[in-house]
Protein backbone atom coordinates (compact mmCIF):
# COMPACT_ATOMS: atom_id res chain seq x y z
CA UNK A 1 0.00 0.00 0.00
CA UNK A 2 1.23 3.75 -0.70
CA UNK A 3 0.72 5.89 2.27
CA UNK A 4 0.24 9.66 1.36
CA UNK A 5 1.07 12.85 3.58
CA UNK A 6 -1.40 15.83 2.95
CA UNK A 7 -1.85 19.08 4.80
CA UNK A 8 -5.45 19.00 3.00
CA UNK A 9 -7.01 16.11 1.60
CA UNK A 10 -9.39 17.63 -1.39
CA UNK A 11 -11.30 15.64 -3.81
CA UNK A 12 -9.07 16.61 -6.63
CA UNK A 13 -5.88 15.43 -4.86
CA UNK A 14 -7.64 11.80 -4.10
CA UNK A 15 -8.78 11.53 -7.18
CA UNK A 16 -5.58 12.28 -8.37
CA UNK A 17 -3.83 9.62 -6.35
CA UNK A 18 -6.00 7.05 -7.28
CA UNK A 19 -6.07 7.45 -10.56
CA UNK A 20 -2.23 6.73 -10.78
CA UNK A 21 -1.58 4.12 -8.13
CA UNK A 22 -4.94 2.34 -8.15
CA UNK A 23 -6.29 2.69 -11.87
CA UNK A 24 -2.76 2.25 -13.66
CA UNK A 25 -0.51 0.78 -11.39
CA UNK A 26 -3.05 -1.36 -9.29
CA UNK A 27 -1.86 -0.85 -6.10
CA UNK A 28 -4.29 0.59 -2.89
CA UNK A 29 -3.46 4.45 -1.25
CA UNK A 30 -4.20 5.87 1.74
CA UNK A 31 -3.96 9.77 2.17
CA UNK A 32 -3.23 11.10 5.90
CA UNK A 33 -3.59 14.75 7.14
CA UNK A 34 -2.95 13.08 10.43
CA UNK A 35 0.61 13.33 10.73
CA UNK A 36 1.21 11.03 13.84
CA UNK A 37 -1.13 8.72 12.26
CA UNK A 38 0.71 8.76 9.12
CA UNK A 39 4.09 8.15 10.58
CA UNK A 40 2.53 5.00 11.97
CA UNK A 41 2.37 3.20 9.02
CA UNK A 42 5.57 0.91 7.29
CA UNK A 43 6.24 0.63 3.54
CA UNK A 44 6.23 3.43 0.77
CA UNK A 45 5.15 6.54 2.60
CA UNK A 46 5.00 9.89 0.09
CA UNK A 47 5.19 13.75 2.11
CA UNK A 48 2.90 15.71 -0.03
CA UNK A 49 3.42 18.65 1.69
CA UNK A 50 5.53 21.65 2.23
CA UNK A 51 6.24 20.30 6.04
CA UNK A 52 9.80 19.63 6.69
CA UNK A 53 9.55 17.27 9.56
CA UNK A 54 7.54 14.21 7.64
CA UNK A 55 8.91 11.34 6.78
CA UNK A 56 8.86 9.78 3.18
CA UNK A 57 9.57 10.80 -0.21
CA UNK A 58 8.47 14.74 -0.14
CA UNK A 59 6.97 16.12 -3.28
CA UNK A 60 6.11 19.93 -3.31
CA UNK A 61 2.74 19.85 -4.17
CA UNK A 62 1.52 22.64 -7.13
CA UNK A 63 -2.07 25.16 -5.82
CA UNK A 64 -4.16 22.95 -8.88
CA UNK A 65 -5.26 20.52 -6.29
CA UNK A 66 -6.05 22.82 -3.65
CA UNK A 67 -8.29 24.73 -5.60
CA UNK A 68 -11.73 24.99 -6.40
CA UNK A 69 -12.30 26.79 -8.94
CA UNK A 70 -11.30 26.56 -12.98
CA UNK A 71 -8.75 29.37 -13.59
CA UNK A 72 -6.21 29.83 -16.55
CA UNK A 73 -3.04 27.75 -15.39
CA UNK A 74 0.49 28.89 -16.00
CA UNK A 75 2.28 25.96 -17.31
CA UNK A 76 5.62 25.53 -18.46
CA UNK A 77 6.90 22.34 -20.29
CA UNK A 78 10.20 20.66 -19.61
CA UNK A 79 11.77 17.82 -20.24
CA UNK A 80 12.04 15.05 -17.65
CA UNK A 81 13.59 11.65 -18.70
CA UNK A 82 13.06 11.97 -22.35
CA UNK A 83 9.34 12.95 -21.31
CA UNK A 84 7.63 16.02 -21.70
CA UNK A 85 6.67 16.86 -18.00
CA UNK A 86 5.13 20.36 -16.31
CA UNK A 87 4.01 21.92 -12.69
CA UNK A 88 7.83 22.00 -12.05
CA UNK A 89 8.60 21.49 -8.18
CA UNK A 90 11.79 21.66 -6.21
CA UNK A 91 13.40 19.52 -3.36
CA UNK A 92 11.65 16.65 -4.51
CA UNK A 93 11.83 12.98 -5.20
CA UNK A 94 10.11 14.25 -9.01
CA UNK A 95 10.70 17.06 -10.77
CA UNK A 96 7.51 18.05 -11.09
CA UNK A 97 3.97 17.44 -9.25
CA UNK A 98 2.80 14.77 -10.99
CA UNK A 99 -0.82 14.25 -9.11
CA UNK A 100 -1.47 17.76 -10.52
CA UNK A 101 0.13 17.23 -13.77
CA UNK A 102 -2.11 14.04 -14.53
CA UNK A 103 -4.87 15.62 -12.95
CA UNK A 104 -4.70 18.55 -15.18
CA UNK A 105 -4.82 16.34 -18.04
CA UNK A 106 -7.16 13.73 -17.48
CA UNK A 107 -9.85 16.13 -16.30
CA UNK A 108 -9.78 17.68 -19.21
CA UNK A 109 -9.09 20.81 -17.34
CA UNK A 110 -8.11 22.90 -20.24
CA UNK A 111 -11.50 22.09 -22.41
CA UNK A 112 -13.60 24.25 -19.36
CA UNK A 113 -11.63 27.26 -20.62
CA UNK A 114 -12.12 29.63 -23.46
CA UNK A 115 -10.86 27.87 -26.88
CA UNK A 116 -11.51 27.36 -30.31
CA UNK A 117 -14.14 25.23 -31.44
CA UNK A 118 -14.78 23.67 -34.75
CA UNK A 119 -18.18 24.11 -36.52
CA UNK A 120 -19.61 20.99 -34.41
CA UNK A 121 -18.87 22.71 -31.22
CA UNK A 122 -16.07 20.51 -30.60
CA UNK A 123 -12.99 21.53 -29.29
CA UNK A 124 -10.21 21.35 -31.30
CA UNK A 125 -7.20 19.31 -30.95
CA UNK A 126 -4.79 21.41 -32.08
CA UNK A 127 -5.67 24.33 -29.25
CA UNK A 128 -4.93 21.05 -26.61
CA UNK A 129 -1.53 21.54 -24.67
CA UNK A 130 -0.88 17.69 -25.99
CA UNK A 131 -0.60 18.65 -29.52
CA UNK A 132 1.25 22.41 -28.94
CA UNK A 133 4.22 20.24 -26.80
CA UNK A 134 3.80 17.03 -29.66
CA UNK A 135 3.40 14.83 -27.31
CA UNK A 136 -0.90 13.42 -28.51
CA UNK A 137 0.25 10.52 -29.43
CA UNK A 138 2.04 9.47 -26.17
CA UNK A 139 0.21 8.53 -22.84
CA UNK A 140 1.81 10.69 -21.18
CA UNK A 141 -0.08 10.12 -17.44
CA UNK A 142 0.56 6.40 -18.04
CA UNK A 143 4.49 6.53 -18.91
CA UNK A 144 4.46 9.28 -15.62
CA UNK A 145 3.24 6.62 -13.44
CA UNK A 146 5.61 4.17 -14.86
CA UNK A 147 8.44 6.16 -14.29
CA UNK A 148 7.44 7.16 -10.47
CA UNK A 149 7.06 3.08 -9.78
CA UNK A 150 10.47 2.63 -11.24
CA UNK A 151 11.67 5.82 -8.47
CA UNK A 152 9.59 4.30 -5.57
CA UNK A 153 11.40 0.93 -6.36
CA UNK A 154 14.60 2.48 -6.13
CA UNK A 155 14.11 3.84 -2.59
CA UNK A 156 11.84 1.24 -1.18
CA UNK A 157 14.09 -1.87 -1.66
CA UNK A 158 12.21 -5.27 -1.36
CA UNK A 159 8.80 -3.04 -3.03
CA UNK A 160 7.87 -3.80 -6.02
CA UNK A 161 4.65 -2.64 -8.45
CA UNK A 162 2.68 -5.17 -10.72
CA UNK A 163 3.11 -4.07 -14.38
CA UNK A 164 -0.05 -3.68 -16.17
CA UNK A 165 -0.66 -5.43 -19.54
CA UNK A 166 -1.83 -4.70 -22.68
CA UNK A 167 -5.79 -4.96 -23.76
CA UNK A 168 -7.17 -4.41 -26.84
CA UNK A 169 -10.86 -3.02 -27.32
CA UNK A 170 -12.52 -3.04 -30.59
CA UNK A 171 -15.36 -0.40 -31.05
CA UNK A 172 -17.72 -0.10 -34.11
CA UNK A 173 -20.42 3.01 -34.58
CA UNK A 174 -23.79 2.27 -36.36
CA UNK A 175 -24.42 5.61 -37.77
CA UNK A 176 -26.36 3.51 -40.46
CA UNK A 177 -27.03 -0.21 -40.58
CA UNK A 178 -27.61 -0.55 -44.18
CA UNK A 179 -26.46 2.26 -47.45
CA UNK A 180 -29.78 0.56 -49.46
CA UNK A 181 -31.60 -2.06 -47.72
CA UNK A 182 -34.18 -1.57 -44.84
CA UNK A 183 -35.66 1.89 -45.71
CA UNK A 184 -38.73 3.44 -46.64
CA UNK A 185 -40.46 3.35 -50.24
CA UNK A 186 -40.41 7.14 -50.67
CA UNK A 187 -36.72 7.28 -49.11
CA UNK A 188 -35.51 4.94 -51.34
CA UNK A 189 -37.21 6.16 -54.21
CA UNK A 190 -36.36 9.89 -53.36
CA UNK A 191 -32.10 9.11 -53.04
CA UNK A 192 -32.52 7.17 -56.48
CA UNK A 193 -33.69 10.12 -58.01
CA UNK A 194 -30.77 11.98 -56.62
CA UNK A 195 -28.22 9.43 -57.88
CA UNK A 196 -30.02 9.98 -61.18
CA UNK A 197 -30.26 13.45 -61.22
CA UNK A 198 -26.32 13.99 -59.76
CA UNK A 199 -25.23 11.43 -62.84
CA UNK A 200 -23.72 8.84 -60.32
CA UNK A 201 -25.36 5.84 -63.01
CA UNK A 202 -22.82 3.78 -60.97
CA UNK A 203 -24.35 4.21 -57.42
CA UNK A 204 -28.04 4.16 -59.22
CA UNK A 205 -26.94 0.41 -60.72
CA UNK A 206 -25.15 -0.77 -57.41
CA UNK A 207 -28.55 0.30 -55.00
CA UNK A 208 -30.91 -1.60 -58.04
CA UNK A 209 -29.27 -4.51 -57.73
CA UNK A 210 -29.17 -4.47 -53.79
CA UNK A 211 -32.58 -3.81 -53.08
CA UNK A 212 -33.13 -6.80 -56.13
CA UNK A 213 -31.49 -8.91 -54.00
CA UNK A 214 -28.38 -9.37 -56.72
CA UNK A 215 -25.83 -8.04 -54.35
CA UNK A 216 -25.12 -7.73 -51.53
CA UNK A 217 -25.33 -4.25 -49.30
CA UNK A 218 -22.10 -2.66 -48.30
CA UNK A 219 -22.69 -1.50 -44.90
CA UNK A 220 -23.69 -5.29 -43.89
CA UNK A 221 -20.53 -6.06 -42.55
CA UNK A 222 -21.93 -7.97 -39.60
CA UNK A 223 -20.88 -11.06 -40.88
CA UNK A 224 -17.34 -10.21 -41.66
CA UNK A 225 -16.43 -8.67 -38.15
CA UNK A 226 -17.93 -11.58 -36.36
CA UNK A 227 -15.70 -13.85 -38.14
CA UNK A 228 -12.52 -11.69 -37.58
CA UNK A 229 -12.94 -10.87 -33.88
CA UNK A 230 -14.38 -14.01 -33.31
CA UNK A 231 -11.69 -16.44 -34.09
CA UNK A 232 -9.74 -13.88 -32.01
CA UNK A 233 -12.14 -14.53 -28.90
CA UNK A 234 -12.23 -10.77 -29.14
CA UNK A 235 -15.82 -9.61 -27.91
CA UNK A 236 -16.67 -5.67 -29.44
CA UNK A 237 -18.84 -2.87 -28.66
CA UNK A 238 -21.35 -1.78 -31.06
CA UNK A 239 -22.81 1.47 -30.50
CA UNK A 240 -26.12 1.95 -32.69
CA UNK A 241 -27.70 5.69 -33.63
CA UNK A 242 -31.64 5.36 -32.96
CA UNK A 243 -32.69 8.87 -34.24
CA UNK A 244 -33.49 9.65 -37.91
CA UNK A 245 -34.56 13.68 -37.47
CA UNK A 246 -32.23 16.34 -38.36
CA UNK A 247 -29.37 17.21 -40.91
CA UNK A 248 -26.60 14.74 -38.93
CA UNK A 249 -28.69 12.23 -37.62
CA UNK A 250 -29.92 9.94 -40.32
CA UNK A 251 -30.21 6.23 -39.26
CA UNK A 252 -33.28 3.88 -39.97
CA UNK A 253 -36.11 3.95 -37.83
CA UNK A 254 -35.99 2.57 -34.49
CA UNK A 255 -39.54 0.60 -35.56
CA UNK A 256 -37.66 -1.12 -38.31
CA UNK A 257 -38.60 -4.59 -37.18
CA UNK A 258 -34.99 -5.64 -39.03
CA UNK A 259 -32.86 -3.33 -37.36
CA UNK A 260 -34.45 -4.20 -34.02
CA UNK A 261 -33.80 -7.86 -35.27
CA UNK A 262 -29.88 -6.59 -36.11
CA UNK A 263 -29.58 -5.37 -32.99
CA UNK A 264 -30.57 -8.75 -30.79
CA UNK A 265 -28.61 -10.25 -32.93
CA UNK A 266 -25.27 -8.16 -32.42
CA UNK A 267 -26.11 -8.64 -28.61
CA UNK A 268 -25.19 -12.34 -28.62
CA UNK A 269 -21.64 -11.67 -29.54
CA UNK A 270 -21.01 -8.37 -28.63
CA UNK A 271 -21.49 -5.78 -26.00
CA UNK A 272 -23.82 -3.12 -27.58
CA UNK A 273 -24.57 0.68 -26.52
CA UNK A 274 -26.36 3.90 -27.60
CA UNK A 275 -25.05 6.52 -29.85
CA UNK A 276 -26.49 9.40 -28.31
CA UNK A 277 -27.38 11.65 -31.66
CA UNK A 278 -26.19 14.89 -32.66
CA UNK A 279 -29.63 16.37 -32.17
CA UNK A 280 -29.65 15.34 -28.44
CA UNK A 281 -26.88 17.39 -27.19
CA UNK A 282 -29.82 20.81 -27.83
CA UNK A 283 -33.57 18.54 -27.61
CA UNK A 284 -34.43 17.76 -23.86
CA UNK A 285 -35.57 14.48 -23.62
CA UNK A 286 -33.81 13.43 -26.74
CA UNK A 287 -31.51 11.39 -25.06
CA UNK A 288 -33.92 9.88 -22.54
CA UNK A 289 -36.25 9.01 -25.74
CA UNK A 290 -33.32 6.88 -27.23
CA UNK A 291 -32.22 5.31 -24.06
CA UNK A 292 -35.45 4.17 -23.74
CA UNK A 293 -35.52 3.11 -27.40
CA UNK A 294 -32.81 0.54 -26.97
CA UNK A 295 -33.95 -0.83 -23.46
CA UNK A 296 -36.78 -1.73 -25.31
CA UNK A 297 -35.08 -3.51 -28.45
CA UNK A 298 -32.18 -5.17 -25.80
CA UNK A 299 -35.34 -5.54 -23.19
CA UNK A 300 -32.04 -5.27 -20.38
CA UNK A 301 -30.30 -2.04 -18.98
CA UNK A 302 -28.49 0.29 -21.55
CA UNK A 303 -25.06 1.61 -19.46
CA UNK A 304 -22.88 2.02 -22.52
CA UNK A 305 -21.92 5.18 -25.18
CA UNK A 306 -20.55 6.78 -27.01
CA UNK A 307 -21.75 10.45 -28.77
CA UNK A 308 -22.33 10.65 -32.66
CA UNK A 309 -20.08 13.19 -33.73
CA UNK A 310 -18.13 12.72 -30.69
CA UNK A 311 -19.62 16.10 -29.30
CA UNK A 312 -18.52 16.49 -25.82
CA UNK A 313 -19.28 19.73 -23.54
CA UNK A 314 -17.87 19.57 -20.60
CA UNK A 315 -19.17 18.97 -18.09
CA UNK A 316 -22.92 19.07 -19.63
CA UNK A 317 -22.69 16.00 -21.59
CA UNK A 318 -21.57 13.57 -19.38
CA UNK A 319 -23.90 14.58 -16.58
CA UNK A 320 -27.11 14.10 -19.17
CA UNK A 321 -25.37 10.76 -19.15
CA UNK A 322 -25.21 9.98 -16.06
CA UNK A 323 -28.71 11.67 -15.65
CA UNK A 324 -30.01 8.92 -18.10
CA UNK A 325 -27.85 5.67 -16.50
CA UNK A 326 -25.31 5.30 -18.65
CA UNK A 327 -22.26 4.21 -16.83
CA UNK A 328 -19.63 3.87 -19.03
CA UNK A 329 -18.89 6.55 -22.34
CA UNK A 330 -16.40 6.04 -25.16
CA UNK A 331 -16.07 9.32 -26.76
CA UNK A 332 -13.01 10.54 -25.74
CA UNK A 333 -10.89 11.00 -28.48
CA UNK A 334 -10.25 13.89 -31.24
CA UNK A 335 -12.10 13.51 -34.40
CA UNK A 336 -9.10 15.64 -36.26
CA UNK A 337 -6.26 13.63 -34.87
CA UNK A 338 -5.12 9.97 -33.54
CA UNK A 339 -3.62 10.13 -30.01
CA UNK A 340 -4.50 10.22 -26.68
CA UNK A 341 -6.95 13.23 -25.98
CA UNK A 342 -6.54 12.76 -22.51
CA UNK A 343 -2.70 11.67 -22.24
CA UNK A 344 -3.98 8.30 -20.91
CA UNK A 345 -4.62 4.89 -22.24
CA UNK A 346 -6.37 3.58 -19.39
CA UNK A 347 -10.33 3.65 -18.32
CA UNK A 348 -10.77 6.37 -15.90
CA UNK A 349 -13.80 7.87 -13.93
CA UNK A 350 -14.86 11.34 -14.64
CA UNK A 351 -14.06 14.39 -12.31
CA UNK A 352 -16.60 16.91 -12.65
CA UNK A 353 -14.88 20.43 -12.39
CA UNK A 354 -17.65 22.35 -11.92
CA UNK A 355 -19.17 20.68 -8.93
CA UNK A 356 -15.69 19.90 -8.18
CA UNK A 357 -16.29 16.01 -7.36
CA UNK A 358 -15.53 12.76 -8.96
CA UNK A 359 -18.45 10.85 -10.81
CA UNK A 360 -19.78 7.35 -11.34
CA UNK A 361 -18.97 8.01 -14.59
CA UNK A 362 -16.11 5.68 -16.81
CA UNK A 363 -14.08 7.10 -19.46
CA UNK A 364 -12.80 4.55 -21.77
CA UNK A 365 -10.80 6.59 -23.99
CA UNK A 366 -9.79 5.39 -28.04
CA UNK A 367 -6.95 6.13 -29.96
CA UNK A 368 -7.49 5.52 -33.34
CA UNK A 369 -10.67 6.42 -35.74
CA UNK A 370 -10.90 5.44 -39.34
CA UNK A 371 -12.75 8.52 -40.33
CA UNK A 372 -9.65 10.35 -38.57
CA UNK A 373 -7.11 8.75 -40.85
CA UNK A 374 -8.24 8.77 -44.03
CA UNK A 375 -10.81 11.72 -44.16
CA UNK A 376 -9.35 14.17 -41.63
CA UNK A 377 -5.55 13.26 -41.99
CA UNK A 378 -5.99 11.88 -45.92
CA UNK A 379 -3.48 8.97 -45.00
CA UNK A 380 -3.74 5.91 -47.46
CA UNK A 381 -4.43 1.97 -46.05
CA UNK A 382 -0.81 1.39 -45.90
CA UNK A 383 0.27 4.67 -44.10
CA UNK A 384 -2.77 4.62 -41.70
CA UNK A 385 -2.10 0.46 -40.97
CA UNK A 386 1.61 2.10 -39.70
CA UNK A 387 0.12 5.02 -37.78
CA UNK A 388 -1.90 1.89 -35.71
CA UNK A 389 1.41 0.36 -35.40
CA UNK A 390 3.12 3.63 -33.77
CA UNK A 391 0.11 4.24 -31.34
CA UNK A 392 -0.62 0.42 -30.73
CA UNK A 393 2.74 -0.10 -29.50
CA UNK A 394 3.03 3.00 -27.43
CA UNK A 395 -0.05 1.91 -25.91
CA UNK A 396 1.12 -1.65 -25.33
CA UNK A 397 4.21 -0.05 -23.69
CA UNK A 398 2.47 0.91 -20.92
CA UNK A 399 0.30 -1.88 -20.79
CA UNK A 400 -3.05 0.23 -21.61
CA UNK A 401 -5.82 -0.63 -23.82
CA UNK A 402 -5.75 -0.03 -27.42
CA UNK A 403 -9.66 1.50 -28.03
CA UNK A 404 -10.36 1.59 -32.30
CA UNK A 405 -13.23 3.33 -33.27
CA UNK A 406 -14.64 1.77 -36.67
CA UNK A 407 -17.87 2.09 -38.74
CA UNK A 408 -19.42 -0.66 -40.48
CA UNK A 409 -19.53 1.66 -44.15
CA UNK A 410 -15.75 1.88 -43.76
CA UNK A 411 -15.12 -1.95 -43.84
CA UNK A 412 -17.27 -1.94 -47.29
CA UNK A 413 -13.85 -2.79 -49.21
CA UNK A 414 -15.28 -0.55 -51.67
CA UNK A 415 -15.13 2.94 -53.23
CA UNK A 416 -13.30 5.76 -51.21
CA UNK A 417 -13.22 3.05 -48.45
CA UNK A 418 -10.82 0.26 -50.49
CA UNK A 419 -8.44 -1.66 -49.23
CA UNK A 420 -9.69 -0.74 -45.63
CA UNK A 421 -11.04 -3.81 -44.83
CA UNK A 422 -7.55 -5.03 -44.56
CA UNK A 423 -6.39 -2.55 -42.12
CA UNK A 424 -8.94 -3.96 -39.81
CA UNK A 425 -7.78 -7.30 -40.16
CA UNK A 426 -4.08 -6.24 -40.17
CA UNK A 427 -5.21 -3.88 -36.40
CA UNK A 428 -6.70 -6.69 -34.88
CA UNK A 429 -3.77 -9.02 -35.52
CA UNK A 430 -1.29 -6.57 -34.23
CA UNK A 431 -3.52 -6.45 -31.49
CA UNK A 432 -3.38 -10.29 -31.05
CA UNK A 433 0.54 -10.85 -31.32
CA UNK A 434 0.59 -7.46 -28.08
CA UNK A 435 -1.28 -9.38 -26.08
CA UNK A 436 0.44 -12.62 -25.98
Amino acid sequence: MIHIFTSELTYRLDYSCRLLFETILGDEVALYTNKEVFQRNSGVKINYSTQEDVEGLPLKPHPLLFETDIKAQKIEVFEWDSLIAFFRVEDSFLPFDIFAASFYLVSRYEEYLSGKRDRHQRFLSRGSLANQHRFLEKPLVNCWALKMADVIEQNFEGYSFVRPSFSYLPTIDIDNAWAYKNKGFFRKLASSFKDLSRGKVKLLVLRLAVLSGLKRDPYDNYEFIQETLGRCQIRPVFFVLLNKNGRYDRSISHKNPNLRRLILSLSKWADVGIHPSYESNTKFRQLEKEVERLTLILESKVTLSRQHFLKISMPATYRRLIENGIEADYSMGFASRPGFRASICTPFYFFDLVENMPTSLKIVPFQVMDVTLRNYRGLSADEALRKIKTLMAETASVGGTFVSLWHNESLSDTGNWKGWRNVYTEMTQMAVELSK
